[in-house]
């Protein structure tokens, strides 16, 4: 007995399987979020940072010299690593603390006292929370207040506030 085999059904269908996974590399990609970098000095005294496709707005950091990505949460009361950022920077051991997020109760700790850069604009002495999950901390409002923050079609500037 012989098979009878379609080939030009089986042609069509890897045709189509090879288009479907094209078109979804390319979007997937595209859902990789914009990470705003600032090269050399801040000559303007601005960053200015697009928005993501998830509509939320990413600058490149770093805590204590540990870079970091951040995402800009001006919901965040506070600067939010996770652990193992924590641990990698070799922060020093914080308070016991709890923290309302999003997804809840999170239990971890505050560590006072750290000089958080986002994009060339940098800020000493400040309290970062500990325990969120993910490779992304959340640049807060402890932060954020000592900025200019405007937002305006499609972009965010973090402006060094004038003194």
């Amino acid at each position: 007995m012989r098979i009878h085999i379609p080939w030009g059904h089986i042609s069509v269908l890897v045709v189509w399987v090879t288009i479907f996974s094209i078109v979804y590399l390319y979007f997937n990609e595209r859902q990789v979020p914009k990470v705003a970098v600032v090269k050399g000095s801040l000559a303007q005294g601005e960053i200015v940072i697009p928005r993501s496709l998830d509509g939320h707005y990413y600058v490149r950091g770093a805590i204590n010299g540990h870079p970091i990505d951040f995402m800009v949460d001006t919901g965040a009361s506070i600067v939010s690593v996770s652990n193992e950022f924590s641990r990698a920077a070799d922060l020093p051991s914080g308070a016991a603390a709890s923290f309302s997020t999003a997804g809840g109760m999170v239990r971890g700790e505050i560590v006072s006292g750290q000089t958080i850069q986002a994009g060339g604009i940098a800020v000493n002495g400040l309290s970062v929370s500990v325990g969120i999950q993910g490779d992304v901390a959340l640049l807060g409002q402890n932060f954020l207040r000592r900025v200019d923050v405007i937002q305006s079609n499609d972009k965010m500037i973090l402006r060094v506030r004038a003194e």
